[in-house]
């Protein structure tokens, strides 16, 4: 049983779950047995600070009946989180946008749009609305350059400067721009992004916890401490011991 914002779901086999950032969750099994998968994810581009697939792509929080491909696509993920492949960033973002991908062609929005013909695609309520959609989408190519850095190096120190350079603009347009396309600030993107490479490393690896501390860049391990449980809401030990029980 899921609970996601004070709403119940009797998940079971085959079924994927969607639950969007900053939710509360709460499961618990109804017999013996309970498996799942689990992948966290931030989503780069925001929709007027809302759920962007949710809102955008109208996915919704329980898909049925999902094929074994898809099931395969979050099998890779696992697997090449656990990896030290240097192609593991390409093949677990791969993945996930193919589970994205699907998630999106089961709901009825998708198929209304499969069956509306190229007349009803450039009709003018149409054009407006896909206008309308896109506009509230902010992209910025020169920060995603930045969110990609992010990405490929989170244990990497948090510099300004270097990031300003990059993004060829000066620091205040960086936070401002970086935040009207993430939805959050640099500093709050790269705590977030550091806290789940965190956790999957106390996942996957027996590092002690203040091993995984300093290679994210923190020397006071109680401070690490408190900011995973800011997070998630247990501290490292207690994550890694739940997810072993």
């Amino acid at each position: 049983m899921f609970t996601i914002n004070g709403v119940e779901y009797q998940v079971r086999e085959n079924q994927v779950a969607y639950i969007p950032d900053g939710c509360m969750l709460e499961c618990h099994a109804l017999g013996d047995d309970f498996e799942f998968i689990s992948i966290r994810f931030t989503v780069t581009v925001r929709l007027n600070d809302n759920d962007f697939l949710a809102e955008f792509f109208h996915i919704p929080p329980v898909t049925e009946n999902a094929e074994q491909a898809v099931l395969s696509y979050f099998q890779e993920v696992h697997c090449n989180a656990t990896s030290r492949n240097s192609s593991r960033l390409f093949r677990i973002r791969g993945n996930l946008e193919l589970i994205l991908a699907w998630l999106v062609e089961q709901t009825p929005e998708a198929v209304l749009e499969e069956s509306e013909g190229h007349e009803a695609d450039f009709s003018i309520e149409s054009i407006r609305h896909r206008e309308a959609r896109s506009s509230a989408i902010k992209q910025d190519p020169r920060i995603q350059v930045v969110v990609d850095y992010f990405i490929a190096h989170p244990t990497e120190p948090f510099d300004t400067k270097f990031l300003s350079d990059m993004a060829q603009m000066s620091p205040s347009s960086l936070r401002r721009h970086f935040k009207e396309h993430t939805g959050k600030s640099p500093g709050d993107f790269v705590k977030e992004l550091r806290m789940v490479t965190a956790a999957r490393r106390l996942l996957v690896t027996n590092d002690r916890v203040s091993t995984i501390a300093y290679e994210l860049g923190f020397d006071d391990q109680n401070y690490f401490a408190r900011m995973f449980k800011s997070v998630f809401g247990v501290s490292p030990n207690q994550y890694r011991k739940a997810s072993r029980e």
